[in-house]
Parts: C-alpha cells; sequence; structure tokens
C-alpha cells in the first residue's frame, strides 16, 4: 500500500492570524486513477496562538459552483491537538473515492468529475498563507502526488472545474451542514489530506464503479424511447451481487421497470439476475436509488458484463454526461477491487454505455454523437471467498501390508 498527501514534507506557518469568531478552513482536492481510498485528515496547528479542542472534520463533493453534497461517510472527530506539527485525523473506517476530472474541465455538464472538498470547522485563530494557488504562486498548477491532486486557484493552470477557489473557507464552523466554499487571495489554510492505494488490511466489504459521489453532473436526457440500457464493468475474481445503482436525475417521470446483467461472452442474461418488477430504494427523480439482490445467491465468475437497466418508453428516464468514456474521468479504465468499467477503446465494441432500442435485450448500440457518453448505471459487488480445499489426512489411507 502507497500514502499520498499533498503537503507531506512542508510545514506550516509559526503562528497563525489572530481570529476570535466560528471558523472553517478547506482544501478542493480530486484523485485522478479509481481504486484510491480516503484515510483521513491532516490539520497543521501552530506552535502558538491557534486552538487545540477537538475539531470537527468532514469531506463534501462539489458538484457545481457554489454547491456540494456532504459525503456522510467521511466525517470524522479529533481528539485534543497537538501544537507545532501536523495532526492526523482518521476516519473510523477509509472509504473509496470515485475517480474525478480528467480532461473533460471545460465541459458544460462538468466532465462527470467527482472533485470533493476537506474542511474543518472551529473557533478562535487559524493558519493561513496567501498567494499560494494563483499565477506566480507556487501552486499555481495546483499540487499533485501521484493519483492525488490538489486545485489550483481559478486563474492558475489547474482550476476546479465548477468555478469553485482553492484554499476555500467560510464563518460557519458546522462543516457538517455547510461545505466553505468561499475563497481569499489564493489562500493555503493548511489543510491536508491522505488517500492510499489499497483496502485498509481485512477490509471485506463490497464495491462500487462509482464510490462516494452524491450527486451526478450532468443533464436530464430528452430521449423518451423504449430500450436497455447499460454499463460494462469486469470481475477479475467471482464476486455476489449485492445491488444493481442507477442515478435517476431530476425532472425523470419514470423509474427502469426492468433490471439485470448480461454476459458479453454470450450476449444473453445471466440467470438469476434479471428482474423483472424491481423495488427500487427511492423515487424518480430522486439521485441514486438501488435494487437490493442481497439474499438472491447471485454469483457472478470473473469474466465480463454489461450491467443494465430498461424502460418501456414514453417518459424520460436517465441522465447522460457525454464523452465520459472516450475523454472524460472514464478515459482510462477505472479499477476499484476486483472491479473494473473499461474505457470506449477496451470495452467490448462498439464501446461502453451502449443501449438498445425496443423490448428488453442485449444492448450493443452506441451512440457516436456524444462519443461514450455515460449513464450512470453502476453495480454493487462482494468478492465470494473461494471454497475451503479439505484437509487430507494422509495417514487414512495407509495401508500396512504383512
Amino acid at each position: 500500500m502507497t500514502t499520498y498527501r499533498l503537503f507531506p514534507s512542508t510545514s506550516g506557518p509559526s503562528s497563525p492570524v489572530s481570529y476570535s469568531g466560528a471558523f472553517a478552513a478547506g482544501v478542493g482536492f480530486e484523485v485522478t486513477t479509481g481504486g484510491m481510498w480516503f484515510d483521513g485528515y491532516w490539520w497543521w496547528v501552530c506552535p502558538t496562538g491557534q486552538p487545540t479542542s477537538p475539531q470537527t472534520f468532514a469531506l463534501w463533493q462539489v458538484h457545481q459552483e457554489g454547491s456540494a453534497s456532504i459525503v456522510s461517510a467521511g466525517t470524522a472527530t479529533s481528539g485534543a491537538l497537538v501544537a507545532g506539527q501536523w495532526n492526523y485525523v482518521p476516519l473510523p473506517s477509509p472509504i473509496m473515492l470515485s475517480v474525478g476530472g480528467g480532461a473533460n474541465f471545460g465541459h458544460p455538464d462538468g466532465g462527470g468529475t467527482a472533485n470533493y472538498v476537506a474542511c474543518t470547522g472551529f473557533t478562535g485563530s487559524f493558519p493561513i498563507t496567501s498567494n499560494q494557488f494563483g499565477p506566480g504562486d507556487p501552486y499555481s498548477d495546483g499540487v499533485s502526488n501521484g493519483p492525488l491532486t490538489a486545485f489550483s486557484d481559478q486563474s492558475g493552470s489547474q482550476p476546479a472545474p465548477w468555478g469553485n477557489s482553492q484554499g476555500v473557507f467560510s464563518t460557519n464552523s458546522d462543516v457538517t451542514g455547510t461545505c466553505p466554499l468561499g475563497g481569499s487571495d489564493s489562500s493555503n489554510f493548511w489543510m491536508d489530506v491522505q488517500v492510499s492505494d489499497a483496502p485498509p488490511a481485512g477490509y471485506g466489504g463490497s464495491y462500487r464503479i462509482w464510490p462516494n459521489i452524491p450527486t451526478i453532473p450532468g443533464q436530464l436526457s430528452n430521449d423518451m424511447g423504449q430500450q436497455t440500457t447499460g454499463t460494462e464493468f469486469w470481475l477479475s475474481e467471482p464476486c455476489a451481487v449485492d445491488n444493481i445503482w442507477y442515478w435517476s436525475p431530476a425532472g425523470a417521470a419514470v423509474l427502469p421497470s426492468r433490471c439485470g446483467v448480461f454476459s458479453v461472452a454470450t450476449q444473453t442474461e445471466v440467470a438469476g439476475s434479471d428482474n423483472g418488477s424491481p423495488s427500487w430504494s427511492g423515487a424518480a427523480g430522486s439521485g441514486w436509488v438501488s435494487c437490493s439482490y442481497s439474499g438472491s445467491g447471485l454469483v457472478l465468475p470473473a469474466g465480463k458484463y454489461k450491467v443494465c437497466i430498461y424502460s418501456g418508453g414514453g417518459q424520460k428516464f436517465y441522465q447522460e454526461d457525454i464523452d465520459y468514456f472516450s475523454s472524460g474521468p472514464g478515459a482510462s479504465n477505472i479499477v476499484n477491487g476486483p472491479l473494473t468499467c473499461p474505457n470506449t477503446s477496451n470495452a467490448a465494441p462498439p464501446g461502453n454505455s451502449t443501449y438498445q432500442d425496443g423490448s428488453w435485450s442485449y444492448p450493443d448500440t452506441f451512440d457516436n454523437h456524444d462519443d461514450g457518453e455515460n449513464r450512470w448505471i453502476d453495480i454493487e459487488v462482494t468478492p465470494v471467498a473461494a471454497p475451503a480445499q479439505p484437509v487430507v489426512n494422509a495417514g487414512a489411507f495407509l495401508t500396512f501390508f504383512p
């Protein structure tokens, strides 16, 4: 396992700015490859003059300028802080992050990016160094360490895709209720994060293609046709299917009336996966909804598949994020544990995110106009341990002859 930080060998200022009110400080960042885990927060405490009482830390996903959704599993509270050093505040359990923007920053619908703000709230003085993320500043190109990237300010060369500043702050210390999104003088408030490229030891949980991205950038498609549509995924080992997930965007009038998994090799349904009357976890237009397969006994062997939904037509039902698998975040294969979501060129021809008009059937039509659009159909799986091999007592088979 390799861990990554933004400022692993840089100390913050020796003294804080004098302040007596409520305050929140944060940093905007993304990870550029799948399979990355968010471990926790690092917070610089100056040698003197800064509060050392316990603080709350939170993780938000920014989905448009000035608007964000909290990642519920990303909240942690520190113990008493130690002055004159970086303080590490781990999450109770590390969480997976979705892959961020890649080359599609300028796309009008945001390129399906998963960009995050890590922040902490408190009352009192705080560390600050002005003029850090703008042109000619030390971090005008952002801060990169392997797959971890902190954005520059909007005037720098690596701005956040939604137009937010770097070095974000607010005068509201409730960081679980409000994400700090204000900016001031391209400042560094000395918030840092730690991510790693492997699950925690002993992790036995599930995997998704797009974990911990609570709100999806993109737009409601005008398509109201009768069709099956799906996302290709690969498994490197046998996995139990826990849920089929689907993003039902605001304005959608209907939920899919069928869902299931197709084999890419045979272009047929996987036995036991076809659900002709799915019970979705939320209403149409409510965002991520899931159809549970827990307890169904559905186990997929290693191989290539498509997770699919079906609508009978006449109503808008899905969100599209064009170019996602060609030049957007999915342009490289997204790999989370045993689960891989291939890009356009690596997916089975004609590409990833395919559809088929008409009745429920294997989707193999590609929208060339939108060049690998993402329709946000996801699957959640848990690896299944190989059955234990019986222990053979060799002595039980020995026969002695006189």
